[in-house]
C-alpha cells in the first residue's frame, strides 16, 4: 500500500469509528445470546471402561475416569450411590447384598426399585461419612458426582466405581456388564443384556417396516429439548422418528422458547411426567398457543411418557421406547411398555 493509500485508510476509520464500534457491539450481542443458548461441554469425553478376563478374584477394572479398580473378593456389602447404579444393582441380582442406596432410590417418580428399596430398608445415603459407616466393600459413583466426595472415599481403601457413558444406549449396556462384573453377577448383566437387545430389537424392525419417518420432538415441562449427541436422540432412531431439534442444529440438552416449536411444526411432542400427572400436563401444553399451532397441537398427538422411564439410564429405558413406538404406531406388534424382565 503507498503511503497516500495509507493516509486515506486511516483517514476513513477515524470517519467511520462511530459506525464500526456499534457493528461490533452488535456482534458482541449476538455471540453473547447465541452462548447462553449453546450447550458448553467442559469435560473431555469419558473413555470406554476396561475389565480384566479374570472369572475369579481379585478382579481389576479401569472406569472411565482410568482409575484402577481391584475388588479382592466378591462384594457382600455395596453401596451405590446414584439412582442409575441402584437400578442395575437390582437387575443383575445384587440387590439382596446393597446396604444403601441414592436419594432418589425411593421417589416412585424417577426410581423403577423404590418398592425394593423400602420393602429391604435400605438407607439412604447422602454423605461420604455415611457410605463409611456402613463399612462397604464395593460403592459406585458417578461421574458428576463430586470429586471431593470420591477421593475422601477412596483414601479410606474403599473400592470406588464410577460410572458414566450415560448418553447412549451401548454407554448403559456397558455399564450393566461393568457392574455385573464387579459384584460378581456376570451371567445375570448377560442374561439382563440379552433381555434388553431382544426388545430393543423387536421395536426397531416394527420402525423399518414403516414407509414414513414421523418428526419428533421431546419438550419438558421446564421447557428443555434433546438433540444431537443425546440418549433421546438415539431412543428416537431406534423407533424410526427424525429428531427436529437435533434437525435444527441443537447439540445436548437446551432450554428453548416455545416459539421454537411453532416454527419447527413438529408431528409429535414427547414429554416425560409423573402418570399420575399425564392429564394435567397434556391439557397444559395443549393451553400453549405456540404448541397448539403445530400439527402435533392439532392433531393431538402428544406422547406422555412416566419420568421413571424417559429420565433413567438404566435397563428401564427400553420400557421408555416401546411406551415412544406405541405412541407412534399403535399396539400391534410393540409390546406392553413395563418392567418385567428387567
Amino acid at each position: 500500500m503507498s503511503p497516500g493509500s495509507a493516509k486515506l485508510f486511516i483517514r476513513y476509520l477515524r470517519q467511520r469509528a462511530p459506525e464500526l464500534i456499534t457493528v461490533l457491539g452488535v456482534l458482541a450481542a449476538i455471540a453473547a445470546i447465541e452462548l447462553r443458548h449453546a450447550t458448553i461441554h467442559l469435560a473431555p469425553a469419558p473413555r470406554a471402561y476396561t475389565i480384566s478376563s479374570s472369572a475369579s478374584y481379585p478382579r481389576t477394572l479401569w472406569d472411565s475416569s482410568d482409575e484402577r479398580l481391584v475388588i479382592a473378593r466378591k462384594p457382600s456389602r455395596i453401596v451405590s450411590q446414584t439412582l442409575g447404579s441402584d437400578e442395575i444393582l437390582f437387575g443383575v441380582c445384587a440387590g439382596d447384598r446393597v446396604v444403601g442406596a441414592s436419594t432418589a432410590a425411593l421417589d416412585a417418580r424417577y426410581s423403577n426399585v423404590a418398592k425394593e428399596v423400602s420393602a429391604r430398608k435400605l438407607p439412604i445415603i447422602k454423605n461420604s461419612e455415611q457410605v463409611a459407616e456402613l463399612r462397604p466393600d464395593l460403592v459406585f459413583v458417578a461421574s458428576y458426582s463430586s470429586a471431593e466426595q470420591v477421593e475422601l472415599l477412596r483414601s479410606t481403601g474403599v473400592p470406588v466405581f464410577r460410572l458414566s457413558n450415560f448418553d447412549h444406549i451401548g454407554g448403559i449396556l456397558g455399564n450393566i456388564r461393568a457392574v455385573g462384573y464387579a459384584v460378581g453377577d456376570d451371567r445375570c448383566a448377560a442374561s439382563l443384556i440379552r433381555e434388553m437387545r431382544r426388545r430393543i430389537d423387536t421395536v426397531a424392525r416394527l420402525a423399518a417396516s414403516r414407509h414414513t419417518a414421523p418428526r419428533v420432538m421431546m419438550y419438558g415441562t421446564a421447557g428443555y429439548t434433546e438433540g444431537a449427541g443425546t440418549l433421546i436422540d438415539e431412543i428416537f432412531h431406534v423407533v424410526g422418528a427424525r429428531n427436529v431439534a437435533a434437525e435444527h442444529g441443537v447439540v445436548g440438552s437446551t432450554r428453548i422458547d416455545a416459539e421454537a416449536i411453532t416454527l419447527w411444526q413438529p408431528d409429535y411432542l414427547v414429554i416425560g411426567a409423573p402418570r399420575e400427572d399425564f392429564d394435567r400436563v397434556r391439557r397444559m401444553m395443549l393451553s400453549n398457543p405456540a404448541i397448539a399451532n403445530t400439527p402435533a397441537g392439532r392433531n393431538g398427538k402428544i406422547i406422555l411418557i412416566e419420568d421413571r422411564y424417559i429420565l433413567c439410564v438404566s435397563q428401564f429405558i427400553v420400557p421408555a421406547i416401546e411406551a415412544l413406538a406405541r405412541g407412534l404406531y399403535g399396539d400391534a406388534g410393540v409390546p406392553s411398555p413395563d418392567s418385567q424382565g428387567l
